[in-house]
Parts: C-alpha cells; structure tokens; sequence
C-alpha cells in the first residue's frame, strides 16, 4: 500500500545543520519533515533555506522556533489562525487519505512551568477548534516537549510539564507512538531520555523507528510511515449520494483547490483520459471533505404502503407462528387452537396488506390530480411511482432455435444480431478501396483561461452531476 512518510527531530539549531536538512530531503524524500529549536529569528529572505521539490512553512524564534518541509506533491494548508504569539508552534493540514490530517510541530524550551501552562492552554484550545470544525480529522501533536514522566514515558522522575502532556493526551484520546529515548547526550554520566514525541487520535497501522541524529544535533530523528487508505469510489448498487450544498464549507473548499498541487499529481501523465481522471478524482476529494452528504435507495422506500398497521399485522403472524410452531414441537394439548390462532392472524395479515396497497394507490392517485398536468411536480411523481419509467415495455422476443429472450440484455442483443444480419451486405470477391494516406495533421489546441472561465459560468448549477460525478455547482 501506498505510505504517508512523516518525520522530525530537534536540529538544535537549522543554519549549522542546514547542509544535513537538505541532504536528508533528497535521498529520503519524506513528505514532511518537521523540524524543532530551529535557533534563529525570523529572516527576510529565506530562499537560502529551501530545498527544490520542497516548499517550507516556518515559526521561527531566536532560541526556540520551528519549521516544517512539505513536498510539492502533498496538499497542504497553513493554519496560522491557530497559533498562538511568541510561541514556537505551527499547525498544518494535510489532505491525502480518506479522511484530513492536522498537524501541530511544538518546541517547549526550558522556561519555566507558566510557558508549558500557556503553551498546552493553546494546543488545548487549536485542538477544540479543529475538531468542532472537521469532526472526521486525524489529529497529530509532535516535537520537542521537554517533558518527564516515570510512569508514561520510563523517566526517572515526574515533572509539571510531564503531568500536563500526559493530561492532554488523556483528555483527547491520543496515543504516544515514540517508545526509544530520543535525545542522546554527548556527556558520558548523563542518561538518555524521551524527550521527542508523538501524539495521534488514529495510531492503527502507524510504523515508528528512531535514527540517528541529524547534522551536530543530540536529538534523534523519529520517522513515521503510515498507510494511506483512499477508499475507492464504487457508486452502490441501487442506491445514490445525495450531496448538501446549502451545508457546504464553500470557502474552505476554494482554499483546497487553490493549494492543490495540480501540475504535479495530476499533469504528468500524457494520456489526456488519465489526466481527466485524476482531476476528477481530485474535485471529489474536496466535495467529500468539505460538503456534507448523505447516501440513499433509487426510488425511495420499496415497500412505501407498508406502514404501522402492516407492521403490528405481520409481528402478530410471526409471534402466533412462532407458539404453534413451539407447541407442535412440545406435543402440547393446545396445538390444534394454536393452529387456528396461526390461520386467523395469517388471514388477518392478508386483508390488511391489501387494504394499505389499495389506500397507497388511492392517494397517489389523489396527489396527481391535484397537481397540474404537465408541472415538475407532476413528473416527478410520476416518475416515483413508475421507477423512472424504466420498466420493460417489450414482450418477450422468440429467437430462431425457439428459445425465448426474456431480459432486457437478452432483447437486446437479439435485436443487435437481427439488425447487423439484415445490413450486411455481400462483398462479391471486391477488395475494399485503398485510401492514400495524407500529410494533413491536426493544428494544437490550446485552452485559454478566458474561455474555459466562460463555459464554466454558462452552466446550469440546477442540473444533476455529469458521468465524473462532478455537479454544475461545484
């Protein structure tokens, strides 16, 4: 399957080991890699720290700060509203499974017990946001806590911050992935500890491992691999998704397709169909993620007459069939009126069936006489009752070795190979006419912004989706 490669580590300072950064961007390749106590203030130009193929996202402080390296092929977005002031934070989306990731790459330097207070109250809050606005979001807290905690963590003693991170992650459900201790010191009588951690709602599947540190840096390098699971889109069998525009995060949906790395996931193909696909797949991405839906039977309810009564008439069959059934089986006295019973609840469950059949029908003939003949609403009830009018108006066809075609598909192609047998027309020995081949090519098409912008205005937004599944609206 296809794996979604996170990884991070406490660089202990971005300029000296800038060279490492970069040199593990292009043999490893991770989709992100976060990095904390980047150590330097917040530069005006930082085109000397990027790397080709990777776009970065920063919070940078002078003795604190973190970043974050993105591949160009992942969709990502910002969440800068999140983020506290002076605080070495950086909250992320990720859109690339079944269901969007947000990140938040922290760094606690040791100041004192008010800023792990602070800092947690901010994730605290981000993360209450984050879940009332995308219920369905995998939420993912990383980094450098500073934290001790003998019980969670093999630490040899329990400090405040150690009992603030273990509170949040009880507080939401999220689990601890890193289980090696993560910063080695370079001093001989100072132990190891698990300082670098991982925090997730959905830790099924996810693969941890620690490296050897990046670069001058004491801290090691956590690497996390965790399988994407795209669910694939199979349209059910007799039924439809109906989609809730008027509940849309419009905006939101905008903001995905606006930092959506289109050129790269979806132009590098040749073949213009593949393109079209993976374009189609990306536009029902973003309406799965940001309208609401719903998925119903074609046609409505199947049985719509059967109602209360119905239901009352058929538990009392089946509890009267159930007694004579158990007294039979008992030899008891009693099987022969329990029998009658039975018989009288099945009659019984007859006549009422027939009665809700017949009011059924009487009101929808009702409703269509109301309704003026020709209207929308007229049509659509029509079409309701008659199941889209795509019930078999043709009678049986009779093949020629007496056989009879009775579904549609075997209609079908009885009447395909009756029409190809009547065209077909003798060629009487004469070889078909050699055509000579031309040097006319087709001219390039080129696609302008203008008028692409001017087909998609002309559209109907009240029709139904296309063949991709794609509605005029969006």
């Amino acid at each position: 399957p296809i794996t979604f490669t996170v990884d991070f580590c406490n660089i202990r300072g971005l300029h000296s080991n800038l060279e490492a950064v970069h040199h593990h961007l292009e043999t490893a390749k991770p989709a992100l890699l976060f990095l904390t106590e980047t150590q330097i203030p917040s530069p005006a130009d930082t085109s000397y720290l990027s790397c080709p193929g990777y776009k970065l996202e920063h919070s940078f402080l002078p003795r604190a700060g973190v970043c974050v390296y993105v591949r160009e092929d992942i969709c990502s977005r910002r969440l800068s509203l999140l983020e506290g002031r002076d605080l070495s934070i950086l909250w992320l989306r990720i859109d690339s499974d079944d269901h969007p990731r947000v990140y938040a790459c922290l760094y606690r330097s040791h100041s004192g017990n008010a800023e792990i207070d602070r800092l947690m109250e901010q994730v605290q809050t981000a993360t209450d946001s984050v879940l009332a606005q995308i219920p369905s979001a995998e939420i993912v807290v990383l980094g450098d806590f500073n934290a001790h905690h003998a019980e969670w963590l093999g630490s040899r003693t329990t400090d405040h911050a150690g009992r603030s991170v273990h509170d949040f992650a009880l507080s939401y459900d999220l689990t601890q992935l890193v289980s090696s201790p993560t910063r080695i010191p370079d001093v001989d009588d100072h132990t190891p500890s698990l300082l670098d951690l991982l925090l997730t709602s959905h830790p099924d599947s996810y693969l941890v491992s620690v490296d050897a540190p990046l670069g001058s840096s004491d801290h090691c390098l956590i690497r996390t691999r965790v399988p994407i699971s795209r669910r694939p889109r199979v349209k059910p069998n007799g039924h439809r998704r109906v989609w809730h525009y008027r509940s849309a995060d419009w905006d939101g949906m905008r903001s995905f397709f606006a930092s959506y790395p289109w050129e790269r996931v979806c132009f590098k193909l040749d073949d213009p169909d593949a393109v079209a696909v993976s374009v189609s797949d990306v536009v029902l991405q973003g309406m799965e993620l940001f309208i609401p839906s719903s998925v119903v039977p074609i046609g409505g309810n199947t049985r719509p007459w059967f109602g209360q009564s119905c239901k009352l008439a058929a538990r009392y069959k089946q509890d009267c069939y159930r007694a004579w059934a158990e007294a039979s089986a008992a030899r008891d006295v009693n099987t022969s009126l329990l029998k009658k019973k039975y018989n009288f609840a099945s009659r019984s469950f007859k006549r009422v069936i027939a009665k809700a059949k017949s009011e059924h029908v009487a009101s929808i003939g009702e409703r269509l006489v109301r309704l003026p003949s020709g209207t929308r609403a007229f049509w659509s009830l029509a079409k309701a009752v008659q199941g889209n009018f795509c019930k078999p108006s043709l009678p049986s066809l009779r093949r020629g070795d007496d056989t009879v075609a009775h579904t549609a598909k075997e209609k079908a192609d009885l009447l395909g190979s009756l029409f190809a047998s009547n065209s077909t027309l003798e060629d009487k020995g004469c070889s078909p006419p050699k055509i000579l081949c031309g040097d006319t090519f087709m001219p390039e098409i080129q696609f302008r912004q203008r008028l692409v912008r001017k087909v998609l205005q002309s559209l109907d937004v009240n029709k139904s989706s296309g063949p991709d599944g794609i509605p005029p609206i969006v």
